[in-house]
């Protein structure tokens, strides 16, 4: 009775652990999936009515935007939050400032791409700071820790890393309005090549103090060649900046609510103010970088 028993118990473990490893195995396929990134899939015979397909008026918008960015926007400051799921779990809002510099040339001198962050909530990653700069330090970003454990601890880390993608979806060198249009268009491209899509516009929309146009996408039936089953876009009228983004993925049951993938909001955007090189060095005495415990990490972080 007792082996009999011990039997019943084992194989009821076994499938429960059978059942648990496909669950996983499902999660990291989402997983991949939910990645807002270059996914295009080349057709046998492309579409030939390309610009009666729904999403062709928000891809000239994103175009657009792109071009407005590239030819009027050298750098800007703004207020960041982000809301991102990571291996599945479903992150806190995180609110963070910005300063951003896009790279520049000239006859005298060329400006490279840079980036610092200040995380201010929530307690977990108040404090921490990030500054990158493009073709310096070996391609690393330069972080400090923040938060409430050795939060003083600054070190140089690369944007790619398992350690630096523990806690975001995206590296810092993707941050910023240009390389969102251009993920944006990325993905417009590949959804631009399927039926099944369906896109409204909505003008009169708010993100902060400035006025939007809210471009909403859905993708009603889940297909490989899709990457999220519903999108929404706001962007800004007058600068046609993307300064409001949200993607949701498809609901687990049928009638279920659709999940959060990744939310991005920005507002106090105060653009071309003349960011120096100075808002990009470890040594600005508004920035709290520390020297004395700053520590390396290894190559395969």
């Amino acid at each position: 009775m007792l082996l009999r028993t011990f039997a019943t118990f084992a194989a009821m473990l076994a499938l429960a652990s059978s059942s648990s490893l496909l669950a996983q195995e499902e999660e990291a396929k989402e997983e991949h999936a939910e990645k807002l990134a270059s996914y295009v899939t080349p057709l046998t015979e492309p579409r030939t009515e390309r610009q009666k397909h729904p999403l062709y008026p928000a891809l000239k918008l994103a175009e657009e935007s792109l071009q407005s960015i590239n030819e009027n926007v050298q750098d800007y400051t703004c207020n960041i939050v982000r809301r991102e799921r990571i291996e599945g779990q479903l992150r806190s809002y995180e609110f963070m400032r910005a300063k951003v510099r896009h790279p520049q040339q000239s006859d005298e001198t060329d400006v490279p791409f840079s980036v610092y962050l200040r995380f201010e909530k929530p307690a977990s990653v108040e404090g921490r700071e990030a500054l990158y700069v493009e073709g310096e330090h070996a391609g690393k970003v330069f972080v400090r820790r923040g938060g409430q454990r050795m939060s003083y601890m600054s070190t140089y880390i690369k944007p790619d890393s398992p350690l630096a993608m523990r806690e975001n979806r995206y590296p810092i060198t993707d941050i910023g309005f240009k390389r969102m249009i251009e993920r944006l268009v990325e993905v417009i491209e590949n959804d631009i090549q399927y039926d099944e899509c369906e896109v409204k516009y909505f003008e009169g929309a708010k993100v902060g103090d400035r006025k939007c146009t809210r471009i909403e996408v859905i993708h009603p039936v889940k297909r490989d060649h899709f990457t999220f089953y519903r999108a929404m876009v706001f962007v800004d009228d007058e600068d046609k900046l993307p300064v409001g983004y949200a993607a949701y993925y498809w609901p687990r049951e049928e009638g279920g609510p659709p999940r959060l993938l990744e939310e991005y909001i920005y507002t106090d955007v105060k653009l071309n103010v003349g960011l120096t090189d100075e808002d990009f060095d470890r040594d600005n005495p508004d920035y709290e970088f520390s020297h004395e415990n700053e520590e390396e990490t290894a190559e395969d972080e």
